[in-house]
């Protein structure tokens, strides 16, 4: 990915797996990638065994490379204790974002 198609990829990204999965929320949140102020997006959507499927799909730069990262939850990631360990050393939510799925 360079730097002219992450302006638009990310929320494009989005829009597709929200295409993919029927009744899907998604909202935009703010975030970080390695630190670094990054653009993000949640979907919240039912899973084909009846369940919730959280996704946190977020894009920015780190270390100088534009960087997509796409994360699936069993669980609604409020804080950023709610994301499992080794992907939280890479994405973390803004202190100041409440996270939360608008239709």
């Amino acid at each position: 990915m360079d730097y002219a198609v992450m302006k638009t990829a990310p929320e494009e990204f989005a829009k597709q797996m929200k295409r993919e999965h029927k009744r899907t929320d998604m909202a935009p949140f703010e975030c970080y990638i390695a630190g670094k102020p990054a653009k993000g997006f949640k979907l919240s959507y039912m899973t084909e065994a009846g369940g919730m499927a959280y996704q946190l799909i977020v894009s920015g730069v780190a270390n100088g490379q534009p960087v997509l990262v796409q994360l699936t939850l069993d669980i609604d990631p409020y804080k950023n204790e709610d994301i499992p360990a080794l992907p939280r050393q890479i994405v973390q939510i803004s202190p100041n974002t409440q996270l939360t799925t608008a239709k």
